[in-house]
Parts: structure tokens; C-alpha cells; sequence
């Protein structure tokens, strides 16, 4: 695939509601617990990333729970990507994977992932102060 990058549009809903939700997620992804991935994962969430498309909550759970534990552990923290609500995995302190969320009725409905060192520090990341 190409050197395509994958970002969401930037968030409309409530910044510190979508916030918490991405949180929960994280400690979800953090803790592997399906339960609580789907509980704030849209029905019809889709991942897209350069590996491909995932859809539905189910197998956008297992994707982004790889995506962000793969290289980087459990080392996962929000950031903003692209300017869009996000979090971002690192590998002894160098950004190796990053995802953007789109949310939709308080879920998370959309998820973009962007893997490789190169293509995450391209992303624009900020991290708030936490």
C-alpha cells in the first residue's frame, strides 16, 4: 500500500466526554478486556490502517488491541493526531504507532491507525497535559 495516511475528521462532539471514552478504551486495550472494548466501541465501528479495513466492533477490537500493544507493550498515551483525538503507542520512547478516533453517539465509530516511526512523528502529534 501506499504512503497513505489515515486520519479521521477532527472532532465535534464534547471534547472531555469523547476524551474519557478514548481513556476508557486505552485501559481497556491496556487490560485486554473484551467486555469493556465493546462496551465503548460503536456496533458498527470501522479501523482502517495501511495493513487494510476492519469493520464491526468485534474485529475492530481485536485489530486496534494488536495495533496498539504489538511493539509498544502497554505503553499507550492520549495524544492529539493530526489534531484529531487520539493516542499514540511507543517502543523505548520513540513513537511507533498512532490512532485517531471518530466518535459517534458516544462510541468510538471510527479508528485510524498509522504504524512505522517515520509516519507517526509525520502526524503532527501534540499530548496534552495530563
Amino acid at each position: 500500500m501506499d504512503e497513505e495516511t489515515f486520519l479521521p475528521a477532527r472532532p465535534a462532539g464534547d471534547p472531555a466526554r469523547d476524551r474519557a471514552v478514548v481513556d476508557v478504551f486505552l485501559s481497556a486495550v491496556h487490560h485486554r478486556d473484551p467486555r469493556v472494548l465493546a462496551a465503548v466501541l460503536h456496533p458498527e465501528a470501522v479501523a482502517r490502517s495501511e495493513h487494510g479495513t476492519a469493520v464491526g466492533a468485534p474485529a475492530v477490537a481485536d485489530g486496534a488491541a494488536s495495533a496498539l500493544s504489538r511493539h509498544a507493550g502497554r505503553a499507550a498515551r492520549p495524544a492529539l493526531v493530526g489534531g484529531a483525538l487520539g493516542a499514540v503507542a511507543f517502543d523505548d520512547g520513540r513513537p511507533v504507532t498512532a490512532v485517531a478516533f471518530t466518535l459517534r453517539e458516544g462510541r468510538i465509530a471510527e479508528l485510524a491507525i498509522t504504524t512505522g516511526e517515520d509516519r507517526v512523528q509525520a502526524l503532527g502529534l501534540r499530548f496534552p497535559e495530563q
